[in-house]
């Protein structure tokens, strides 16, 4: 039973998405890259945008979480979910937990699988589905024995609020359709307005899933492409500032971007942990961790909080 409903779940988000999930995280790493250059190069009224973003963005954490101090540099730890709609459902695309260590000067990153099957028969998916954010947070803690002290939500669907500030970005797509009023044709499109990205976003269609996650990954790749050019997070600072709260809600409040900004401008290089995951035989749509592959990863990450 449990199968066959992840089974059904799964196909929401099949292959395809690993490399996706990693841009999600380097998306929010590379505008907290942003905030911490400006926080340290400016003051005046830049200062006071990024404190009205930061504090825009703040909500509380979705499950209680265990505190730390950001001002005497200790190693922390972030759950960064990546939700998207999908026939009016949120839907947890994406899973990740970073560990920031300033004395290793790194973040170490990794991905579970949002519809693979864990050791005690359940998916990260339907347990979103089921229980929210909160429960997600709490198998992660349980999954890789380590305690989870801060949150970043991320919500996909507003991806083109991001590409609007950035000035827009050029992204390959594969079929010409209709959507919204917009045409989109084959080749290279320029996707300028956030209302164009939500078009280009929509689920044309029962059998569209995989093509709709598809157009999401390329844009999300083209955004972090342009995210990389200090000239491009210059001249857009105060749109980027805008589009922040409208893409992001996260546990992180001003104090501590602030504390980042002192004692953890080092530590945006990422090292990823990849967690193996099995076909299930007999069902090419089902995948799994087993608790071998799970033990492997969950070590090299407690490392890393060292």
């Amino acid at each position: 039973m449990v199968r066959s409903r992840v089974a059904e779940d799964g196909r929401q988000i099949k292959r395809g998405n690993k490399k996706k999930k990693r841009k999600v995280l380097k998306i929010f790493l590379f505008v907290l890259l942003f905030f911490i250059i400006i926080l340290g190069a400016v003051g005046g009224k830049v200062y006071f945008d990024l404190k009205t973003a930061v504090t825009k963005a703040y909500v509380n954490p979705p499950t209680q979480m265990t505190s730390i101090s950001l001002k005497k540099k200790a190693a922390f730890t972030t759950a960064i979910l990546g939700i998207s709609k999908i026939d009016g459902k949120d839907v947890l695309v994406s899973a990740n937990l970073a560990a920031t260590n300033p004395r290793l000067q790194q973040t170490t990153v990794i991905n579970l699988s949002t519809s693979a099957i864990l050791s005690d028969k359940q998916t990260l998916l339907t347990l979103y589905n089921y229980k929210g954010e909160a429960a997600v947070i709490k198998e992660m803690e349980k999954l890789l024995q380590v305690k989870i002290n801060k949150f970043v939500g991320m919500n996909l669907d507003q991806m083109g609020e991001l590409v609007q500030a950035i000035g827009g970005v050029s992204i390959q797509n594969a079929n010409e359709f209709i959507a919204q009023g917009f045409k989109f044709p084959q080749g290279t499109v320029a996707l300028n307005k956030a209302e164009e990205v939500a078009a280009y976003f929509t689920l044309l269609n029962a059998g569209d899933t995989k093509k709709a996650f598809a157009r999401q990954q390329e844009v999300v790749m083209a955004v972090v492409s342009k995210l990389k050019s200090p000239r491009v997070l210059i001249r857009h600072y105060g749109q980027i500032l805008t589009a922040f709260p409208k893409v992001f809600k996260t546990s992180f409040n001003f104090g501590n971007v602030k504390a980042l900004a002192l004692n953890y401008n080092g530590a945006i290089r990422i090292k990823k942990i990849n967690v193996h995951s099995d076909k299930v035989e007999g069902q090419s749509e089902v995948t799994t961790i087993s608790q071998a592959n799970l033990d492997l990863a969950k070590i090299q990450f407690q490392e890393s909080l060292k």
